[in-house]
Protein backbone atom coordinates (compact mmCIF):
# COMPACT_ATOMS: atom_id res chain seq x y z
CA UNK A 1 0.00 0.00 0.00
CA UNK A 2 1.51 3.48 -0.70
CA UNK A 3 2.56 5.15 1.97
CA UNK A 4 0.41 8.53 1.55
CA UNK A 5 -2.35 6.28 2.03
CA UNK A 6 -0.73 4.45 5.25
CA UNK A 7 -0.32 8.47 6.29
CA UNK A 8 -4.24 9.11 5.77
CA UNK A 9 -5.42 6.02 7.39
CA UNK A 10 -2.54 7.22 10.47
CA UNK A 11 -4.12 10.45 10.53
CA UNK A 12 -7.84 9.71 10.49
CA UNK A 13 -7.18 6.80 13.28
CA UNK A 14 -5.27 9.31 15.76
CA UNK A 15 -8.06 12.16 14.89
CA UNK A 16 -10.82 9.26 15.84
CA UNK A 17 -8.77 7.95 19.20
CA UNK A 18 -8.68 11.96 20.16
CA UNK A 19 -11.83 12.60 20.17
CA UNK A 20 -12.92 9.30 21.43
CA UNK A 21 -10.45 9.51 24.38
CA UNK A 22 -12.26 13.14 24.96
CA UNK A 23 -15.33 11.33 25.32
CA UNK A 24 -14.50 8.80 27.72
CA UNK A 25 -12.63 11.37 29.63
CA UNK A 26 -16.10 13.32 29.74
CA UNK A 27 -15.79 16.44 27.56
CA UNK A 28 -17.81 14.94 24.46
CA UNK A 29 -18.52 18.56 23.15
CA UNK A 30 -15.03 18.04 21.98
CA UNK A 31 -16.45 16.01 18.67
CA UNK A 32 -19.04 18.19 18.33
CA UNK A 33 -16.70 20.95 17.96
CA UNK A 34 -14.80 19.17 15.96
CA UNK A 35 -18.09 18.04 13.82
CA UNK A 36 -18.97 22.24 13.27
CA UNK A 37 -15.35 23.23 12.60
CA UNK A 38 -14.22 20.50 9.96
CA UNK A 39 -17.91 19.14 9.10
CA UNK A 40 -19.20 19.12 5.48
CA UNK A 41 -22.49 21.54 5.61
CA UNK A 42 -24.12 21.86 2.89
CA UNK A 43 -26.18 24.61 3.61
CA UNK A 44 -22.48 26.64 3.70
CA UNK A 45 -22.39 27.25 0.17
CA UNK A 46 -25.09 28.53 0.19
CA UNK A 47 -25.96 31.52 3.12
CA UNK A 48 -24.14 29.97 5.87
CA UNK A 49 -21.78 32.62 7.01
CA UNK A 50 -19.43 29.64 8.87
CA UNK A 51 -17.76 29.84 11.85
CA UNK A 52 -14.15 31.32 10.68
CA UNK A 53 -13.07 33.50 7.28
CA UNK A 54 -12.32 30.64 4.60
CA UNK A 55 -14.75 27.43 6.22
CA UNK A 56 -16.85 26.53 3.15
CA UNK A 57 -13.68 25.94 0.99
CA UNK A 58 -11.92 24.20 4.17
CA UNK A 59 -14.80 21.93 4.82
CA UNK A 60 -14.68 19.84 1.32
CA UNK A 61 -11.13 18.63 3.20
CA UNK A 62 -10.93 18.69 6.43
CA UNK A 63 -14.82 16.39 6.65
CA UNK A 64 -12.86 13.49 4.98
CA UNK A 65 -10.60 13.07 8.37
CA UNK A 66 -13.46 13.07 10.85
CA UNK A 67 -15.49 10.18 11.55
CA UNK A 68 -19.17 9.10 13.67
CA UNK A 69 -16.90 7.03 15.85
CA UNK A 70 -14.49 4.28 15.86
CA UNK A 71 -16.78 1.47 14.02
CA UNK A 72 -17.15 4.31 11.59
CA UNK A 73 -13.41 4.82 11.17
CA UNK A 74 -12.98 0.89 11.47
CA UNK A 75 -14.88 0.41 8.11
CA UNK A 76 -13.77 3.05 5.75
CA UNK A 77 -10.46 2.54 7.22
CA UNK A 78 -10.65 -1.60 6.17
CA UNK A 79 -12.05 -0.66 3.09
CA UNK A 80 -9.59 2.20 2.16
CA UNK A 81 -6.63 -0.68 2.83
CA UNK A 82 -8.32 -3.26 0.38
CA UNK A 83 -8.68 -0.74 -2.24
CA UNK A 84 -5.43 1.24 -2.12
CA UNK A 85 -3.33 -2.64 -1.97
CA UNK A 86 -5.10 -3.53 -4.90
CA UNK A 87 -5.04 -0.44 -6.86
CA UNK A 88 -1.05 0.24 -6.01
CA UNK A 89 -0.60 -2.96 -8.67
CA UNK A 90 -2.09 -0.88 -11.77
CA UNK A 91 -1.73 2.84 -10.93
CA UNK A 92 0.71 5.08 -9.42
CA UNK A 93 0.21 6.28 -5.79
CA UNK A 94 -0.04 9.79 -7.31
CA UNK A 95 -2.58 8.98 -9.50
CA UNK A 96 -4.29 7.47 -6.66
CA UNK A 97 -4.36 10.12 -4.22
CA UNK A 98 -5.31 12.57 -7.01
CA UNK A 99 -8.44 10.54 -7.74
CA UNK A 100 -8.79 10.10 -3.91
CA UNK A 101 -8.67 13.69 -3.49
CA UNK A 102 -10.73 15.25 -5.98
CA UNK A 103 -13.24 12.31 -5.31
CA UNK A 104 -14.03 13.37 -2.06
CA UNK A 105 -14.76 17.51 -2.98
CA UNK A 106 -17.05 14.97 -6.07
CA UNK A 107 -19.09 13.01 -3.08
CA UNK A 108 -19.87 16.37 -1.04
CA UNK A 109 -20.76 18.66 -4.29
CA UNK A 110 -22.88 15.61 -4.87
CA UNK A 111 -24.03 15.61 -1.14
CA UNK A 112 -24.83 19.38 -1.15
CA UNK A 113 -26.82 18.86 -4.98
CA UNK A 114 -29.23 16.04 -3.92
CA UNK A 115 -29.50 16.73 -0.34
CA UNK A 116 -28.86 20.49 0.38
CA UNK A 117 -30.82 20.77 4.22
CA UNK A 118 -29.00 17.75 5.09
CA UNK A 119 -27.19 17.33 8.19
CA UNK A 120 -23.30 17.54 8.58
CA UNK A 121 -21.20 15.25 6.63
CA UNK A 122 -17.94 13.41 7.81
CA UNK A 123 -16.22 10.17 6.76
CA UNK A 124 -13.94 9.03 3.63
CA UNK A 125 -16.46 6.90 2.46
CA UNK A 126 -16.89 9.47 -0.53
CA UNK A 127 -13.34 9.54 -1.53
CA UNK A 128 -13.07 5.34 -0.62
CA UNK A 129 -16.11 5.58 -3.11
CA UNK A 130 -14.07 7.34 -5.37
CA UNK A 131 -11.19 4.79 -5.42
CA UNK A 132 -13.84 1.87 -5.92
CA UNK A 133 -15.43 3.50 -8.54
CA UNK A 134 -11.94 4.35 -10.83
CA UNK A 135 -10.43 1.07 -10.27
CA UNK A 136 -14.05 -0.71 -11.54
CA UNK A 137 -14.33 2.22 -14.37
CA UNK A 138 -10.71 1.54 -15.29
CA UNK A 139 -10.74 -2.00 -15.51
CA UNK A 140 -13.71 -1.73 -17.61
CA UNK A 141 -11.52 -0.19 -20.03
CA UNK A 142 -8.70 -2.97 -19.94
CA UNK A 143 -11.35 -5.31 -20.24
CA UNK A 144 -12.71 -3.75 -23.34
CA UNK A 145 -9.19 -2.85 -24.99
CA UNK A 146 -8.18 -7.01 -24.58
CA UNK A 147 -11.80 -8.47 -25.24
CA UNK A 148 -11.61 -10.13 -22.31
CA UNK A 149 -14.89 -11.57 -20.04
CA UNK A 150 -16.89 -8.94 -18.60
CA UNK A 151 -19.05 -10.86 -15.71
CA UNK A 152 -16.30 -10.13 -13.32
CA UNK A 153 -16.36 -6.42 -13.70
CA UNK A 154 -20.05 -6.90 -13.56
CA UNK A 155 -20.26 -8.06 -10.27
CA UNK A 156 -18.11 -5.75 -9.40
CA UNK A 157 -20.09 -3.32 -10.33
CA UNK A 158 -22.92 -4.94 -8.83
CA UNK A 159 -21.33 -5.44 -5.87
CA UNK A 160 -20.56 -1.80 -5.30
CA UNK A 161 -24.54 -0.46 -6.32
CA UNK A 162 -25.76 -3.43 -3.60
CA UNK A 163 -23.15 -2.11 -0.84
CA UNK A 164 -24.46 1.54 -1.58
CA UNK A 165 -28.45 0.34 -1.63
CA UNK A 166 -28.02 -1.56 1.66
CA UNK A 167 -25.94 1.42 3.67
CA UNK A 168 -29.00 3.27 2.72
CA UNK A 169 -31.80 0.94 3.78
CA UNK A 170 -29.54 0.05 6.67
CA UNK A 171 -28.40 2.94 7.98
CA UNK A 172 -30.53 5.83 6.71
CA UNK A 173 -27.91 8.53 8.05
CA UNK A 174 -25.84 7.22 5.91
CA UNK A 175 -25.11 9.99 2.76
CA UNK A 176 -25.41 7.66 0.10
CA UNK A 177 -25.88 11.15 -1.99
CA UNK A 178 -21.75 10.97 -1.31
CA UNK A 179 -21.13 7.73 -2.06
CA UNK A 180 -22.82 8.42 -5.46
CA UNK A 181 -21.23 11.66 -6.31
CA UNK A 182 -17.48 9.82 -5.09
CA UNK A 183 -17.84 6.88 -7.16
CA UNK A 184 -18.82 8.55 -10.15
CA UNK A 185 -16.47 10.71 -10.19
CA UNK A 186 -13.90 8.47 -9.39
CA UNK A 187 -15.38 6.44 -12.41
CA UNK A 188 -14.64 9.77 -14.71
CA UNK A 189 -10.85 10.05 -13.70
CA UNK A 190 -10.38 6.11 -13.65
CA UNK A 191 -10.95 5.87 -17.30
CA UNK A 192 -8.90 9.11 -17.83
CA UNK A 193 -6.09 7.51 -16.43
CA UNK A 194 -6.55 4.49 -18.68
CA UNK A 195 -6.81 6.10 -21.84
CA UNK A 196 -4.09 8.53 -20.89
CA UNK A 197 -1.52 6.08 -19.69
CA UNK A 198 -2.53 2.59 -21.59
CA UNK A 199 -1.76 0.89 -18.93
CA UNK A 200 -2.72 -3.06 -18.88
Amino acid sequence: MPLVFVLIIAACATVELALTGAALAGWPAVRLGAFAYGGFYPQMLDDWPGLFPGQRVTMFATYGFLHAGLLHLTMNMLALAQLAREMATVMAARAMLLIYAVSQVGAALAQAALAPEGPVMVGASGAIFGLAGALIARNFVVVVRRRLPMQPLVRSAATLVVLNVALALLVPQIAWQAHVGGAATGAVLGIAQAVLTRKG
